[in-house]
């Protein structure tokens, strides 16, 4: 007789539901919170009944609250299985709308029976593990650099509009332009100032020769004198530019840190090498790639991957007529599909200067002569790069 311990997971609890396959109900639909003494008792009953060797633990993976349980019945050495939500809310849709946690334990159970959810549990190595930690606080910390950075260019707009002149090509960002202006944080401040005093400050930053910091401290007080900011010197958003202007450089720092780190990892694993040989994939976008895709040899096929990253085509059909090249799903890793959205970006502007015979710029070509939106063919771009990776990786083979 085989048995299922269906999870039906929320944030800090989970509605637990015991059943064989002949029917019988061992333990009826009851929560408990997550903590060590309530999953040791779901343990102890199990092991009370002595039916480990033929149980399964089923539950659907949501957001992270899932990864409590799944840590205890995986280190407890259980069958696992953790799959997609969509399968369950698929498969389940009726016209009825009932919803309970005590229903959904029974629906599952039910599914679980008729073998409509995969056992397709991939035991992720420790070091794919790490990586896609670490890639998902490199892309929460970009996300909060970028929130940051629009705010710090609304105060030097404020405090100093000219200032973005001084540091052209996104230079205001580094850290010689924010050291300045966390020091200098305001015109009237930089008007009154020696040039020597401004000279020094970015050369403390920067190693460069001071007489290079001499000319450029000169043109900024220039600009110092007949600017006319929106604030004055003792305004609030004088010192809230000075506060952000420590909180970027912050977490520029860790961000930074992350990446060497993400980089180090991901050159131990055994598709780094053919992911970075590609054209206008560097160190840092192999690594991210690696850290969402993971092994990429573990998919069948290149349907799975796409399907993985939500850039499968949505079928529609209306009578007789079927569009099997709708728009992208979008339901799967958005993070995976984001990074292979960039890298094909990059790889198509940099054929655009150096080489136009690289078969991505050929196909971005082509999606484009068929009328497609820049979008729509950076998206068929990513599917084509997802092919070259899984070719590459498959082969153990190199881009030439």
């Amino acid at each position: 007789m085989k048995y299922v311990l269906v999870l039906d997971v929320a944030k800090g609890k989970s509605m637990f539901m015991l059943s064989s396959d002949a029917g019988e109900v061992l333990i009826e639909p009851i929560e408990y919170q997550h903590n060590k003494t309530n999953f040791e008792l779901i343990d102890s009953k199990i092991n009370e009944l002595n039916i480990k060797d033929s149980l399964t633990v089923v539950m659907e993976a949501t957001s992270i609250y899932h990864k409590a349980p799944e840590r205890f019945f995986m280190s407890h050495n259980y069958h696992t299985i953790v799959f997609n939500p969509l399968i369950g809310k698929e498969i389940t849709n009726t016209i009825r709308k009932t919803k309970t946690d005590k229903q959904d334990c029974i629906k599952m159970t039910n599914l679980f029976w008729k073998e409509n959810i995969p056992d397709r549990n991939y035991t992720e190595e420790e070091i794919y593990t790490k990586l896609n930690e670490l890639s998902r606080q490199y892309h929460h910390l970009e996300e909060g650099l970028t929130r940051h950075k629009n705010r710090y260019k609304e105060l030097i707009h404020l405090c100093f509009p000219e200032y973005e002149l001084c540091f052209k090509d996104g230079k205001i960002y580094e850290l010689t332009a924010l050291n300045f202006i966390k020091e200098f944080p305001h015109a009237y401040i930089i008007k009154n100032k020696r040039v020597d005093a401004l000279a020094y400050n970015m050369a403390n930053t920067n190693q460069r020769h001071i007489n290079y910091y001499k000319r450029k401290a000169n043109t900024i007080k220039e600009y110092a004198n007949n600017s006319y900011p929106g604030v004055n010197e003792n305004s609030m958003d004088v010192e809230n530019l000075k506060q952000l202007v420590e909180i970027i450089i912050e977490l520029t720092k860790q961000r930074d840190s992350i990446r060497n780190k993400m980089i180090e990892l991901a050159k131990l694993t055994k598709n780094f090498e053919n992911i970075v040989s590609i054209f206008g994939i560097g160190d840092l976008s192999a690594a991210l790639i690696i850290a969402e895709l993971k092994d990429i040899t573990r998919f069948n096929n290149i349907k799975q991957i796409n399907a993985s990253c939500g850039l499968d085509p949505t079928i529609v059909q209306s009578g007789k007529s079927i569009n099997y090249h709708g728009p992208i799903s979008k339901r799967g890793n958005r993070y995976a599909r984001k990074i292979l959205f960039n890298c094909s970006r990059n790889i198509v502007t940099l054929s655009a200067k150096l080489d136009k015979e690289n078969p991505m710029y050929v196909y971005y070509q082509k999606k484009k002569q068929e009328g497609k939106h820049y979008y729509a063919c950076l998206t068929a771009c990513s599917t084509k790069l997802i092919r070259i990776i899984y070719a590459l990786c498959m082969n153990n083979s190199t881009q030439n």
